[in-house]
Order: C-alpha cells, then sequence, then structure tokens
C-alpha cells in the first residue's frame, strides 16, 4: 500500500492487541516494520491504546519497545467514567497548542476535561503501580496456563490468548494468527455460548464472546475459584460433545 499510496497516506492507525479481532498480539517484527515504512513515506504511526494501555506500566507500547507518534486511549485512563485522550510527541501536538496565538487545529469540545472523570482518572493511575500490574501479570499467566490446560485435560479443541490482565478464550485448534483464524463457526458458537452461561452458573462473569479481564483487587484465590470454574465449564462441554 504504502509503494502505491505513499505520498498521499498521512498515518497509519493500529491497535497492537485487538479485542474484536481475537485479543491477539500484534508481531514484534510486524510492528517495528510498519513503524519504520511509515515513517520512510513521511507518515505518521497512532497506537490505538484504548484498551491495550492496561497492559503494563507503559501501555502495549512499552511491552513492545515501539514510540508511535501518536497515541489514543481511554477506558481505564477515566476510572470507570466515559474518557477519551489523545497524546503524542511535542512537535506533533504543537499544532494543538493556543499560547501563541490561534493554533493551526482548535481542539475542544462539550465535556473535555470533565472535573468528575479526571480525578477519578488520576486515582486510578495513581493506583496502578509498577507492582500491581507484575500482580495482574501472573494472575493473567496463571489462567491462561490453566485455562490451556483445561482444555488439553478434556480433549476439546481450544485456545486462550492475551497478555496481562487480559485473556480471551477461542474454541479453535487452529493455528491463532488473525481475524479469519478465530472467527467462530456454527459448532464454535454453540461452545461458546455454553461456556458463557456455564460461567454464569458458577458465578463467574465473563463477556459472551470469551473475554476476560481482571483487576488489581483480585487475589490468586479468585484467580483459583475462576479457574476451577472455568474447568468445570469445559467438562460439561466435552461432556455433551
Amino acid at each position: 500500500v504504502f509503494a502505491a499510496e505513499g505520498d498521499s497516506i498521512a498515518a497509519v492507525l493500529i491497535d497492537p492487541m485487538p479485542n474484536r479481532a481475537g485479543l491477539i498480539p500484534a508481531r514484534q517484527d510486524y510492528l517495528q516494520a510498519m513503524v519504520e515504512i511509515a515513517h520512510a513515506a513521511g507518515a505518521l504511526v497512532i497506537f490505538d491504546e484504548v484498551i491495550s494501555f492496561r497492559l503494563g506500566w507503559s501501555g502495549a507500547q512499552g511491552l513492545w519497545g515501539i514510540e508511535p507518534d501518536l497515541t489514543a486511549l481511554g477506558k481505564i485512563i477515566g476510572g470507570g467514567f466515559p474518557v477519551g485522550a489523545v497524546g503524542g510527541r511535542a512537535d506533533v501536538m504543537a499544532v494543538f497548542d493556543p499560547t501563541a496565538g490561534k493554533p493551526a487545529l482548535p481542539h475542544g469540545g462539550t465535556f473535555t476535561a470533565n472535573p468528575v472523570t479526571m480525578r477519578a482518572g488520576l486515582a486510578s493511575m495513581r493506583a496502578l503501580t509498577k507492582e500491581s500490574f507484575g500482580h495482574l501479570d501472573r494472575l493473567g499467566n496463571l489462567l491462561r496456563d490453566g485455562v490451556t490446560a483445561s482444555f488439553q485435560k478434556h480433549g476439546l479443541a481450544g485456545q486462550c490468548v492475551g497478555l496481562g490482565s487480559l485473556f480471551k478464550v477461542h474454541f479453535t485448534s487452529h493455528p491463532v494468527t488473525d481475524y479469519r483464524s478465530v472467527y467462530p463457526g456454527q459448532a464454535e458458537r454453540a461452545k461458546s455460548d455454553a461456556f458463557h452461561k456455564g460461567l454464569l452458573d458458577r458465578g463467574v462473569l465473563s463477556a459472551s464472546y470469551g473475554l476476560f479481564a481482571l483487576s488489581t483487587p483480585m487475589t490468586e484465590a479468585d484467580a483459583g475459584a475462576i479457574l476451577q470454574a472455568i474447568d468445570e465449564t469445559l467438562g460439561d462441554i466435552a461432556a455433551q460433545s
């Protein structure tokens, strides 16, 4: 695309671990090549970290060692309140700067800098210490490994993907590489539905499409209880298959 249209491309926007496309982490070499190709054409690189910012102290870009020109943020930076933000390199963000007169690109909004959201977001960011991210990483790894072992134990086709405090269950034995590889057929949809409802019956709330999000108050005991509910539910699904 850049070889054909590079002169007309302003920026590349990418989510490094897109939830709705399977929660599959991007490859390091892919991201690095994307940055090099975009910058060579004079285009900016924008990371969508609305979800992935929760993966670590410096978000997904810190995990991959990528420095995007702009970053879009949301969700956890609002402490549970509706929020959105954009940040980036000083020279790129300078188009919004009104200190020398009318900016090149005025930026405003009815709900911009809502004080309640800003306070809640600040409290959340202060609570997300490097130690808390380490805690979430440990719980996430424990659950991802446990879910994988449970699939094997019950002889079911399935995989668990994700990083940090996020993981997602796919009822497929195919290599998980992109959206097409995890798009569920009728049989997979039926298992996913039974999985979601089986967990609800056991007191565990996941997204209906297999997404789980851990939070800092959770303990290893909580993770064990979740894993037990998952194992029992997969056992029921295996018995009905």
